[in-house]
């Protein structure tokens, strides 16, 4: 989840500072053997390798995940200057190869061709707008790379063959990246694909990483035959790796400490939505002993009044605020309902909180019930109602802990928060695109959050995923009166969040290691040309 989110973006960025280190390396072999010449139809070739290791450079400093809340660069600007520097490094590229004539295979008198290259000394070789320099790029890298295959095939320069295929394989790139100009397509499952660190950025960093390697391979069996050069690539290539591993290493403590820091707190949170509802059965049990010694209540209960029993539970139900008022007689039959004057005579003889009332306990419970779409929870709470000649009956009062509670909640606290009724979500704060619809009635299928919170009846707190989307989570259990297990409470933030929070650091630290990294080209090449000049 964010973890791998984290990897990928580190990744993108350590693979970019590759590709451009790799394009420099080419860019200097070009200009080594430059220097002995002094063609000046080389210098388009190795403009061309250094524009394009400057544009993976800036390319690296990217973020692919994060909608930023705030951008130390623009990255918009910087996503505009990439490609237009790649626009313009594989266009130099191929005017470099089309002025330098293809040296043609010698064809003797037997008609047979003689095959050199064993031999073959190495000679040099978002708006409207940002769309137009993002779809040239395919186009000018497959231009390149056409340009490269016919050298290889049909002169004798096939020790370019390992170019070509590089090539070949950054035009795939290129090409998949184009993916790129749907990310504001409606579609979900179009979107799901071509997402940044979706599948088919996958796809494309890995033609990315295959071409760089055989480009690789290639140049460095070139450029490691002269001593200062070995000197002076080794030194670079140290650099890169130190770099890349402090900013990975960096980086990694600062995920991680944040990471644990979220948990540790979501911690907390579930304990504070977890203090509101035992504040509201506080409430509600109040609320019941108050009802229950009301002197109309107690009268109308001596005397049997049903119809008074009707009109008052309705009343002070309106005047409470909630959602269930219920008086029973001593043996368990409803006598009348605040919230629905017309349903009584039903037994609730066995209902637990009866039970206990009618014993003279006073007690809070959280009970689970059967809905049309979802369980409803609510909180409920019973109080006997007394005289000097016993038990007289009964009063329950209750609230449902439905969307509008859990909203409350969120108002007051801050945090979305949702209910389950054993492992289906009941109320939620998390509404769908039209900002109105809950996805309540999906259950929670996580097997460790079953084993803590619903069956050990402990917190659980960690990471999981919600309607499909990762997410730090801490969920505590719901119990009702018997210490049963009947529900879960839910705390949560999005997983992606800690990235958007982390991001300026991220941004910040790939912009000064790729800073830092082409500054350290002049004292790598001072140092490898001073001690190259001791073994003089």
């Amino acid at each position: 989840m964010i973890l791998i989110d984290f990897f990928l973006e580190n990744l993108h960025f350590a693979l970019n500072i590759f590709v451009a280190f790799v394009f420099f390396a080419v860019a200097w072999l070009y200009l080594d053997a430059w220097m002995q010449t002094k063609r000046r139809k080389e210098l388009p070739k190795i403009l061309g390798f250094i524009v394009l290791s400057l544009s993976f450079l800036v390319h690296s400093t990217q973020i692919e995940q994060v909608a930023f809340v705030s951008s130390i660069l623009d990255q918009d600007l910087a996503e505009l200057a990439s490609n237009i520097l790649r626009v313009v490094g594989y266009f130099l590229l191929i005017v470099g190869l089309i002025i330098d004539p293809i040296q043609k295979k010698p064809v003797y008198e037997n008609g047979q061709v003689q095959d050199n290259s064993k031999h073959f000394a190495f000679l040099p070789i978002q708006s409207s707008l940002g769309i137009f320099w993002y779809i040239l790029t395919p186009i000018l890298s497959f231009g390149v790379f056409l340009l490269f295959l016919r050298r290889s095939t049909k002169g004798l320069e096939k020790h370019l063959r390992p170019l070509t295929a590089g090539f070949f394989f950054i035009f795939l790139y290129e090409l998949v990246s184009l993916s790129g100009i749907l990310e504001g397509t409606t579609s979900i499952s179009i979107y799901q694909l071509i997402k940044p660190l979706g599948p088919v950025w996958i796809i494309a960093h890995l033609l990315l990483l295959i071409g760089i390697i055989i480009i690789a391979k290639w140049v460095f069996g070139y450029l490691l035959k002269r001593i200062q050069t070995q000197f002076f690539m080794i030194l670079n290539f140290m650099v890169l790796v130190i770099f890349l591993v402090t900013t990975v290493s960096f980086t990694t403590l600062l995920l991680t400490s944040l990471r644990d820091s979220a948990i540790s707190h979501l911690a907390t949170d579930v304990k504070v939505v977890s203090y509101a509802i035992s504040a509201k059965q506080e409430e509600t049990l109040s609320d019941s002993e108050v009802v229950a010694q009301n002197p109309e209540i107690v009268t109308a209960l001596t005397n049997g009044d049903t119809r008074t029993l009707k009109d008052l539970s309705t009343s002070i139900l309106i005047a409470k605020r909630q959602s269930y008022l219920i008086i029973l007689d001593s043996g368990g039959q409803v006598l009348a309902r605040g919230e629905n004057s017309e349903k009584s005579g039903d037994s609730m003889s066995s209902d637990s909180l009866f039970q206990k009332a009618i014993n003279g306990e006073k007690t809070s419970s959280v009970v689970v019930k059967e809905g049309p779409l979802s369980p409803i929870v609510s909180i409920r709470s019973s109080s006997p109602v007394g005289s000097t000649a016993g038990q007289l009956g009964v009063v329950i009062v209750g609230t449902d802990i439905d969307n509008a509670f859990v909203d409350g909640l969120k108002n007051s606290t801050g945090l979305d928060v949702a209910v389950y009724g054993g492992n289906i979500l009941s109320a939620t704060t998390f509404t769908g695109p039209d900002g109105k619809s809950r996805f309540v009635g999906i259950k929670e299928d996580d097997e460790k959050i079953h084993k803590f919170v619903l069956n050990e009846g402990e917190i659980y707190s960690g990471e999981s995923s919600i309607l499909n989307t990762p997410y730090f989570v801490s969920f505590a259990p719901l119990k009702d009166n018997n210490g049963n297990n009947v529900g879960m409470i839910f705390a949560g933030e999005e997983a992606s969040s800690l990235l958007r929070t982390t991001s300026k650091a991220l941004e910040f630290t790939f912009a000064i290691t790729a800073l830092l990294i082409l500054l350290s080209i002049i004292p790598s090449f001072l140092i490898s040309r001073y001690i190259t000049r001791q073994f003089r």
